[in-house]
């Protein structure tokens, strides 16, 4: 069986009111990078937006970022950032992933299709 990352897009689309996204999180206990985290709330308008977001990722695996994926993180910007143009902390997202063996799921697959060693699903595969 399949453990997943979810992206910062995932969230994005549970917060928008997607009803099948919490589906997907109730029953898959999906992960989460810090750097989705740090995305949604640097996204959040407002206060009562930022309370949202608060609730949201309390009720989530959090993977942190440690000297691995850090490390990880480096070695793909180093090989696609010039070739595919992958930005940093899309780069951080993958290389948590791959780091703890998990699918990533997104909506932004052409930000990752390019890394090699990354399992990545599009969102709306589950939304079916």
């Amino acid at each position: 069986m399949n453990k997943y990352l979810i992206d910062t897009t995932f969230l994005v689309d549970h917060l928008r009111g997607n009803s099948k996204t919490g589906q997907f999180l109730e029953k898959e206990e999906p992960y989460v990078s810090t750097v989705t985290i740090a995305e949604l709330i640097q996204g959040a308008r407002n206060k009562e937006e930022l309370a949202i977001v608060k609730k949201i990722y309390k009720n989530v695996n959090e993977i942190y970022i440690d000297k691995n994926i850090s490390k990880k993180a480096i070695t793909l910007l180093q090989e696609l950032n010039l070739s595919s143009g992958l930005l940093f902390l899309d780069a951080l997202i993958a290389a948590t992933a791959i780091e703890n063996k998990l699918v990533l799921v997104t909506k932004n697959i052409k930000h990752f299709k390019d890394i090699p060693t990354l399992q990545v699903v599009p969102q709306e595969t589950f939304f079916k």
